[in-house]
């Protein structure tokens, strides 16, 4: 491992001391001065023509006010500069004090932690991989005849598997709320709650079913009801070269083909996942370096949004808490191993990630290159190159078991 470069700590909270002498003060007066020259309106003057002592002398309170805050700022910046630190949140002034001398203040942010990476040759880890066997090619090949399936009306009571075709409405105190005529409602544990699973169990065409419960949102109670116009189940097509060709396959011994290979792949990725996340995990049960809270926060921000959620709401913020947080121990990791190996991305590198994702665009790819450029995203692709690189020397460093399942 190469040596780290600027300081150790795994400290997230960050506090700073500067002092900003009366001298950089004043640095900061003519630039400032000028600025405010340029949109001054003063009575007797073109805008942006009053002399220069003229205009400090009229709003000198605001030039010193921001010549201070440009000294401050210029200072904490190149403090932290010098530090190697990366900031990940808002700069906050716990305390400040003036006096003649200037003006000394302590900040308080959130940095990327820094540390020294174990013995990663000492961490051991499992890959397991799981065979794909026929039941698994026929499971998947089930959903395929099911999402083909034709419903099939049933002159019968209804049981546990079968389909509904229902007349469904909400009801609150009495009044129709809200209305889906022709509702398909499968009569199974994963799409009815269990609890109220037998309600819709030996019912026939014309029967009627009632559900109550307070809507917690509302705090008032509210009436479901379904009205049965259809008992059905699902037709399966015959599973043959016709029903393969259908899916564009060739024939059906190509279609088994195909899907093994893909089940193949998908555990192959999701043992990969795994392996990944078992060195993240090791590696930060080793270092146990402190997660900034704004970077857990924003993560978190992302998730919900990303599902369409309210990332104001409390309840949605803590569901997703702890893959956010795992999320963030995963960028910290990769952060510090790309920074201490000094790995860098290749301009070939670079160029064959952006065919791989220009041919899914299906664009040319410097067409799809100066599109990334031009949006600013070069860095995304960059960033992509160098934590592949990362996760990849990590995997072959550690020492790895391999388990087939």
């Amino acid at each position: 491992m190469a040596k780290l470069i600027g300081n150790v700590n795994p400290k997230a909270l960050r506090e700073l001391t500067i002092t900003v002498t009366e001298e950089e003060i004043r640095a900061n007066l003519d630039k400032i001065s000028q600025i405010y020259q340029k949109k001054a309106k003063i009575q007797g003057f073109r805008p942006g023509k009053a002399p220069l002592e003229l205009v400090k002398s009229v709003y000198e309170k605001e030039i010193l006010l921001e010549a201070q805050d440009e000294a401050i700022k210029s200072k904490i910046y190149n403090e932290i500069k010098a530090k190697k630190e990366e900031v990940v949140s808002e700069i906050y002034i716990k305390d400040r004090k003036d006096d003649e001398n200037g003006i000394t203040l302590t900040v308080e942010y959130e940095a990327v932690p820094t540390f020294l990476f174990p013995n990663l040759g000492s961490i051991k880890v499992q890959k397991k991989i799981k065979r794909v066997s026929e039941i698994d090619v026929e499971d998947e090949i089930e959903k395929y005849q099911r999402k083909l399936g034709k419903l099939v009306p049933v002159d019968r009571e209804s049981k546990e598997g079968d389909y509904l075709i229902v007349d469904y409405k909400e009801l609150e105190n009495g009044k129709t709320t809200k209305t889906r005529p022709n509702l398909t409602l499968q009569i199974s544990k994963e799409t009815i709650n269990p609890e109220i699973l037998e309600r819709f169990l030996n019912k026939k065409k014309g029967d009627t079913v009632e559900v109550d419960f307070v809507d917690e949102k509302k705090d008032r109670p509210v009436k479901l009801v379904y009205v049965i116009k259809e008992v059905a189940e699902l037709q399966l097509p015959e599973l043959n070269d016709e029903f393969a060709k259908n899916l564009g396959f060739e024939n059906l011994e190509k279609m088994k083909e195909e899907i093994r290979n893909y089940l193949i792949k998908q555990n192959e990725k999701a043992s990969e996942d795994e392996l990944e996340w078992q060195i993240i995990e090791e590696i930060y049960n080793r270092v146990q370096f402190e997660l900034p809270r704004s970077m857990v926060e924003e993560k978190i921000t992302r998730i919900a949004q990303s599902f369409k959620y309210d990332p104001k709401n409390e309840e949605v913020r803590n569901s997703f808490r702890r893959i956010a947080e795992d999320l963030v121990k995963k960028e910290i990791i990769l952060k510090n191993y790309i920074e201490q190996e000094g790995l860098e991305a290749t301009e070939e590198e670079i160029a064959k990630i952006i065919e791989e994702k220009a041919k899914i665009y299906r664009m040319d790819p410097q067409v799809y290159r100066k599109e990334l450029e031009k949006r600013g995203l070069m860095e995304d692709i960059i960033d992509e190159i160098l934590r592949n690189k990362a996760l990849e020397n990590l995997k072959n460093a550690v020492k790895v078991e391999v388990i087939i399942e």
